[in-house]
């Protein structure tokens, strides 16, 4: 039997999570666990090999919502294993002052994640419509479709190079419009097909307005770009380097 680790939490969270099934084959219910004088881990007992099952995965996110819901939470990604629950409370008390200090830091926020994505067909013409050169070549090129390659190749490199200018600026833009109303942001790793991959901590009563902020932003963009807001969540960008 090994010991499973949900997330590490202050030792006087109101954590309820009993009555929680967690993973794997044959689900245990999810335990505090004491890791030194002001820390906790939740935990459960596992046995055999762990998959990324929709069921256990589910399980996993369903425990970490109900402990950030009650308090500040150092959430584990999914299939965190030790062999007993004397190396997880060991492990957590030897880096007690880290975690102590994340926990401090992300004490009263949620995390949301925004992506956004540029309707290509739309922000082409707004780029053909904007820029002379780019323009005048592709007139040339379409009066004469056996023009030599170095033109045609000229203009994907420039229509390319105002792609990049242009996301650039955007994800610029919507930096600057979400950011006041968050505690700290992360960028994301680049994602197909979308230009802006950031995560915000966000204090729990500026949530709402958060959310109110992201709607305003897809109104103003919906002819040239798409955006996707996800949370709140556990506050897994701001806290996974520990």
């Amino acid at each position: 039997m090994s010991t499973y680790l949900y997330g590490i939490t202050f030792a006087d969270h109101p954590a309820e999570v009993g009555d929680l099934r967690g993973i794997g084959p044959s689900p245990a219910p999810a335990r505090v666990l004491p890791a030194g004088d002001e820390l906790s881990a939740v935990v459960g007992d596992v046995e055999g090999e762990l998959r990324a099952k929709r069921r256990d995965l589910l399980a996993h996110q369903e425990i970490l919502r109900a402990l950030c819901d009650s308090g500040p939470t150092l959430p584990m990604r999914f299939g965190i294993v030790a062999d007993d629950d004397t190396a997880v409370a060991h492990e957590i008390a030897a880096k007690a002052e880290v975690y102590t200090a994340v926990l401090r830091r992300v004490s009263g926020h949620v995390e949301m994640n925004v992506k956004v994505s540029h309707r290509e067909e739309a922000v082409l013409g707004q780029i053909l419509a904007g820029d002379e050169e780019i323009r005048n070549l592709a007139a040339g090129l379409r009066e004469d479709a056996g023009r030599g390659e170095a033109e045609q190749v000229r203009f994907g490199e420039l229509v390319a190079g105002r792609l990049e200018e242009r996301e650039a600026e955007d994800a610029d833009a919507v930096l600057g419009y979400l950011l006041p109303l968050a505690s700290e942001h992360s960028p994301g790793p680049r994602v197909d097909g979308c230009f802006f991959n950031c995560s915000f901590l966000v204090p729990k009563e500026k949530t709402a307005e958060f959310q109110d902020a992201v709607q305003r932003l897809r109104a103003l963009v919906e002819e040239v770009a798409e955006v996707r807001v996800q949370g709140p969540l556990p506050p897994y960008s701001f806290t996974e380097d520990q």
